[in-house]
């Protein structure tokens, strides 16, 4: 039986993750920041020890800090430090702040939009 595979609507993001899906559904800024900040809250000590020495600190307050740290992550990749570190788990924090950027992009662009449209 060939069984076709559901439609990816999730915008190129892999949802396995609960976090994943909960930034997915979120609706607002507040909702990712919070949402971000309680993923990196289950980060442990010693999982923050596996990341670049200037990446171990990352906490979010707000969506300004979202491309900060999507930027920094991505440039302390060990391909660009030459330093090791832990390429998955520097993949898997990546991804979720890549994953929440794109999210505000996207509730900025609807707000933009709904404020151009004129009510009825």
């Amino acid at each position: 039986m060939n069984r076709q595979a559901p439609e990816d609507t999730t915008t190129g993001f892999k949802t396995s993750s609960v976090w994943h899906r909960q930034l997915e559904g979120s609706e607002t800024v507040k909702g990712i920041v919070s949402t971000l900040q309680d993923y990196l809250d289950t980060l442990t000590p010693e999982d923050l020890a596996r990341l670049p020495e200037n990446c171990r600190a990352v906490r979010v307050k707000g969506d300004d800090d979202l491309e900060y740290w999507t930027y920094k992550l991505s440039r302390d990749h060990p391909a660009h430090t030459g330093t090791w570190v832990d390429s998955a788990l520097l993949q898997e924090v990546f991804n979720h702040f890549l994953h929440a950027s794109v999210r505000v992009s996207q509730i900025h662009r609807a707000m933009a939009k709904a404020e151009e449209s004129p009510a009825h």
